[in-house]
């Protein structure tokens, strides 16, 4: 009994076994590189041919590359023939090793096999009740693909081969006046985003933003233009020294610069006489310190108020008040606001009053009023 049952289980064993095999092949692959030995971010393109060879199944196939800090990669395509029983897939890759030394690409493969049977049941009933399909999912293990890296010359910064143009608006600015310029990077190659460009320097400041990038990839690498837009502002008149940028290609295995040539830029200084404020009313309050110097006028309206209270105050006392006509001469000839208030709160006359009240709203508040308005109106008095 014993013997039986060893001989049953050895038969289901076989069989089990058989299956495995019979579904685990059935089709055979093919991979292509076009370099085996490239340098670092050099474009390697690898295809991988899947063709079915048992036509007594219904097979799939889902690929792709492995992740891995040693290379990138991307799908350039997939084609697929899908004749009766006889699968055929053409996989389209292009990879970017990142290091140098031998580099490995592992895959991942899996084999889906099922029956006309199966497919068909998946598919009966309507739009809306569709099975799933009942398939056997086959992980496949590929033998992996080694890449023997060559280093790149020292202090390379772009792989492939591109051009560099620089655009600059102006040369000319005011003081603390940004400075706009933009540097684009155009070519063949790996796409290497440069952060420091342009460097931090002692005689400007600069200001950065990601750079825009289009590019196409294809079998023959990757297109790309790069550009950095870039604000430079300063207090003084500098020079932007020139900036190389080493590059390699790897097609012609040489090194080349590219260059950004040295720039000056003059900083234009205001006139100190064209700073004075000659308009009636005062200019908008600067945003950044807008709180202090609104709370300045805050406390200057108090103390203006508190002063007119106190002049009110003061009429009661006998003093000496200036003759009419020479008060009138002095209004005529004052041509700044804050001069004539102090003029009106020092006469000390209830006259006087309401002008007063709408210099101080025209000063220290938000209701504008002109200078030459309100001088009428004291004329016309």
């Amino acid at each position: 009994m014993k013997n039986s049952l060893g001989k049953i289980m050895i038969k289901l064993t076989i069989i089990l076994l058989t299956s495995s095999v019979l579904y685990a092949g059935g089709f055979t692959s093919k991979f292509t590189l076009n370099k085996s030995n490239p340098y670092i971010k050099e474009a390697v393109v690898l295809t991988l041919d899947l063709e079915q060879t048992d036509s007594t199944q219904v097979m799939l196939f889902k690929f792709d590359i492995k992740e891995s800090r040693d290379y990138e990669f991307y799908r350039l395509n997939i084609k697929e023939e899908d004749a009766y029983h006889a699968t055929k897939v053409h996989y389209l890759y292009l990879i970017y090793p990142l290091r140098s030394g031998d580099v490995t690409i592992d895959f991942d493969l899996t084999q889906m096999v099922t029956t006309d049977e199966k497919v068909a049941f998946s598919f009966s009933g309507d739009r809306d009740n569709i099975r799933g399909l009942n398939k056997t999912d086959i992980p496949i293990k590929l033998k992996p693909i080694k890449l023997k890296v060559k280093a790149l010359p020292k202090n390379t910064a772009l792989v492939g081969d591109f051009d560099l143009t620089t655009t600059i608006k102006s040369h000319t600015a005011k003081v603390y006046e940004p400075i706009h310029l933009s540097i684009s990077i155009k070519g063949e190659g790996y796409t290497s985003i440069l952060p420091n460009i342009i460097p931090e320097g002692d005689q400007y400041r600069r200001f950065m933003e990601k750079p825009t990038i289009h590019s196409t990839r294809s079998q023959k690498g990757t297109k790309s233009t790069l550009t950095y837009p870039i604000a430079l502002s300063a207090k003084e008149s500098f020079d932007l020294a020139s900036i190389k940028i080493n590059a390699f290609d790897p097609k012609s295995e040489k090194s080349y610069e590219l260059i950004i040539p040295k720039q000056h830029f003059e900083i234009t200084k205001p006139d100190p006489g064209s700073m004075i404020d000659k308009i009636d009313s005062p200019p908008p309050l600067y945003t950044d310190w807008g709180w202090l110097t609104t709370l300045l006028g805050y406390m200057i309206v108090f103390i203006a108020g508190f002063l007119s209270a106190k002049s009110i105050n003061w009429r009661a006392k006998p003093k000496e008040e200036l003759p009419q006509e020479t008060i009138r001469d002095q209004i005529k000839s004052i041509d700044d606001p804050k001069e004539l208030l102090a003029l009106l709160i020092a006469t000390e006359s209830r006259d006087y009053r309401s002008t007063i009240e709408k210099l101080e709203s025209s000063i220290y508040g938000e209701r504008k009023i002109s200078l030459k308005r309100i001088k009428r109106e004291l004329e016309s008095s």
